[in-house]
């Protein structure tokens, strides 16, 4: 709700400002278009509601800029985030003498005042005309980073960049010119002399509105003083009295306050995290899985659950920015910390989770003596037509490309089915792969000297499947013991010089008759018993699919 409240207020502000320096835009064409278009101008945020609003959220925003404040962890904070909070805090003792000149004015004395007064007023000091300035480049600079990075997620928003940032550049440009413009057609006011014409006709209201700005300036400067006071005083509580134990894969054990969010944690202790949105849910990009502790964390709230929705995130997922650490937890950060937003819309397998699957790994046989005796430019043609073969067996089968090593590749049966099913299919593409080759072969008949050949693994269980590789063209993939005893088995089919060696354990998940294969024990590294797999030629697999 907070969140809602800080976006809601934020863009009626934002929309007071850019209807503003539209005005004084209108001053590069004259005095008289400025004042046609401030009247209706006033008149809507004149109107009670329109007020309350403008006001409210004014107040509201500044509020919960406090609040925000008060609750951090650490300062230690982004570029972007830093100079939007010291922008923020810059803008109420540029606007105090604007408001009080203008609204405070106007609404004490009953009077109207228009743009010949109030630009004549600011030119007639070289300091109003500075802090005039610096408030329009503060407030232009605070709003843009806010609407930048609430919107830089949005397709819409990235595919239309260029033309919003030459408005957002044009704009204050326009503005500034056209007060600089009119202001030669005003002239300069004698505030002395105007000054003391007043005090003399309303004394006692011309002392309220004196008194106004240092009473504003007060406030202000007493709140924050109070709210930095506050914010310390918490701080050393809870490090003193509170703290839990962070494991982070790269930085160690780390020491946090209770109660801190875990990205607010790794920023006081320095540690790179990736965070796209600054910690407010919009993005995912600060994701952990927690690999320890997690019996112990609060829920997700609404907001945090949402996010990982979007993404289809394993349930042991979490976001750095929403999750308080109050208990000891081991996590590990899923997104390089030099990453950002082109990473936030990938699914959330692309961190890689568990999963059973089928792995089947098909290899050609003396591809060497393919490069030996052709001209390099043969061996590419004969290896594409042997790789679309491959490829349209796993298609028939539903088989997934998983990975390319040069004269074979390797493909992952059962991401969308269960096991049992996963193992059947991969059985089946292996004897698809087998018919296709046969057909392979009998095209290329006369440009071949040998019938290619190729040997296939196949093993089940599980694995860690995710998308892998390179940033810019990453593919799903899978890694663990499985895939290597996949692996093994390819090379086995050598050993027993037959085209597909199967564990025994994924043929009987598939249903495959075992009847006619050959049944051998395979020492597999790394592991203590021995395995126990199936060799078939292409005959016998054909009958045992039957």
């Amino acid at each position: 709700m907070e969140k809602k409240l800080r976006l809601a207020t934020g863009l009626v502000m934002a929309l007071f400002v850019i209807l503003h320096l539209t005005n004084h835009s209108l001053g590069l064409i004259s005095l008289a278009w400025m004042e046609a278009y401030r009247k209706p101008f006033v008149a809507f945020w004149h109107y009670p509601l329109s007020t309350f609003l403008l006001y409210g959220s004014v107040l509201t925003h500044f509020g919960l800029a406090l609040s925000s404040l008060y609750r951090r962890n650490t300062l230690k904070l982004p570029t972007w985030e830093m100079m939007q909070l010291l922008l923020g805090l810059s803008i109420p003792p540029l606007i105090f003498s604007h408001v009080v000149g203008t609204r405070a004015v106007a609404g004490i004395l009953d009077v109207s005042v228009d743009y010949e007064v109030v630009i004549g007023a600011i030119w007639s000091s070289a300091g109003l005309v500075t802090k005039q300035t610096l408030l329009v480049i503060v407030v232009w600079g605070h709003l843009l980073i806010g609407l930048h990075y609430w919107l830089r997620l949005k397709p819409a928003y990235v595919r239309w960049l260029p033309f919003w940032q030459l408005l957002a550049t044009l704009l204050p440009i326009l503005a500034l010119l056209g007060f600089v413009r009119v202001s030669f057609e005003v002239g300069k006011i004698d505030l002395e002399k105007r000054f003391a014409s007043l005090n003399e006709l309303y004394p006692q209201q011309m002392e309220l509105i004196q008194g106004i700005e240092p009473t504003m300036w007060l406030i202000f400067v007493l709140s924050v003083l109070l709210v930095v006071l506050a914010r310390y005083l918490r701080v050393r509580y809870r490090v003193k009295f509170g703290s839990v134990n962070i494991v982070h894969p790269t930085a160690g054990n780390l020491k946090a306050p209770v109660g801190a969010t875990l990205l607010e944690a790794l920023r006081q202790a320095g540690v790179p995290h990736s965070s796209v949105c600054g910690g407010r849910a919009r993005c995912t990009t600060c994701r952990v899985r927690v690999i320890g502790g997690q019996e112990n964390l609060q829920p997700a709230e609404m907001e945090e659950n949402n996010a990982l929705a979007g993404i289809k995130a394993d349930p042991n997922v979490r976001l750095a920015c929403q999750l308080h650490v109050d208990q000891d937890i081991s996590i590990v950060p899923l997104i390089p910390p030099e990453r950002s937003s082109d990473y936030v819309r990938k699914p959330g397998g692309v961190e890689g989770k568990e999963q059973q699957v089928a792995v089947l790994f098909v290899d050609l046989r003396g591809s060497t003596a393919l490069g030996e005796l052709r001209l390099p430019y043969d061996v590419v043609f004969i290896l594409n037509q042997f790789f679309s073969a491959m490829v349209s067996a796993l298609a028939q089968t539903n088989g997934h490309y998983a990975q390319f090593n040069g004269d074979g590749l390797m493909a992952l049966y059962g991401l969308e089915t269960d096991l049992a099913t996963g193992c059947r299919e991969a059985i089946s593409g292996a004897a698809a792969m087998l018919a296709e080759l046969e057909r392979l072969n009998n095209r290329l008949n006369l440009e071949l000297d040998a019938p290619l050949k190729v040997g296939i693994g196949i093993h089940s269980g599980e694995a860690i499947v995710g998308t892998m590789g390179p940033p810019l063209t990453p593919i799903v993939s899978a890694v663990g013991d499985t895939v290597n005893i996949a692996a093994r088995l390819e090379a086995e089919t050598k050993v027993h010089t037959v085209p597909l060696v199967v564990s025994r354990i994924t043929a009987e998940r598939g249903g495959v008759g075992l009847a006619g294969a050959g049944q051998y024990q395979v020492s597999v590294r790394g592991r203590k018993e021995s395995l126990e797999v199936l060799a078939f030629t292409q005959q016998q697999l054909i009958e045992a699919l039957r």
